[in-house]
């Protein structure tokens, strides 16, 4: 079963410096900066179909360029933070 999330793609130079960050927290497992992203919703595992429908309903959305703006970093995980975010 896919897990199926949306989201925004974080521009290469704007995820070279995020991984800059990485230095200063030792033992973590980081993922390569070319999968950087925002998530805006996580769908969790769903069936191949139900896959497929939403992708193409995602391909008929238009977006408009916005600007984002990071201000600052964070983890959720509790006492074992599984993910950071900006």
């Amino acid at each position: 079963m896919p897990r199926l999330f949306t989201a925004i793609e974080v521009p290469r130079s704007i995820a070279n410096r995020l991984s800059m960050l990485r230095a200063g927290l030792h033992g973590a497992r980081w993922i390569d900066p070319e999968n950087y992203h925002l998530t805006l919703r996580f769908a969790g595992d769903v069936d191949g179909a139900t896959a497929r429908d939403f992708t193409n309903a995602l391909g008929e959305v238009l977006v408009s360029p916005f600007e984002l703006k990071l201000n600052g970093l964070d983890s959720f995980g509790g006492n074992k933070p599984r993910t950071i975010f900006a």
